[in-house]
């Protein structure tokens, strides 16, 4: 038997009702949210800041203690299109995402199927149209 399995033997399962985070969320995490909303005008200052660097102006921000950009300093277009992706998925909401799927289902006969398998796909192709799976019909 090797050491792995002598290490997975000595783990319990969680029993029903036992939390697998009893501590629950880090002390001063909430403090932590409270003191960046309260130092930043509600976040205000943060999204004025991601602006800047859309619109290519370094913004007067103290990185480090002590530290601010330098003057005419150039914003990267790489930093630039980070600032426009972080504002448009948080004011937005990000963007679905497609999926290819490199199945063939007609190769495969309808009759072969089960009758689970055909409700599933009529549910699927339902679910489709509707908008609810995110699929475009």
């Amino acid at each position: 038997m090797t050491t792995a399995n002598n290490a997975n033997n000595n783990l319990s399962p969680w029993q029903p009702g036992q939390s697998g985070n009893p501590s629950g969320r880090p002390k001063g995490t909430r403090d932590l949210i409270g003191y960046v909303l309260e130092t930043t005008d509600g976040g205000k200052e943060l999204i004025d800041a991601l602006l800047f660097i859309v619109r290519g102006v370094t913004p007067n921000v103290v990185v480090q203690k002590g530290t601010r950009p330098r003057k005419g300093q150039q914003v990267r277009p790489a930093d630039q299109l980070k600032a426009i992706e972080m504002l448009l998925d948080r004011g937005f909401g990000r963007s679905p995402q497609q999926l290819d799927i490199a199945h063939n289902v007609s190769s495969r006969p309808l009759e072969h199927l089960s009758d689970e398998m055909l409700k599933l796909l009529v549910e699927s192709a339902r679910q489709l149209k509707e908008g609810i799976g995110g699929g475009y019909w």
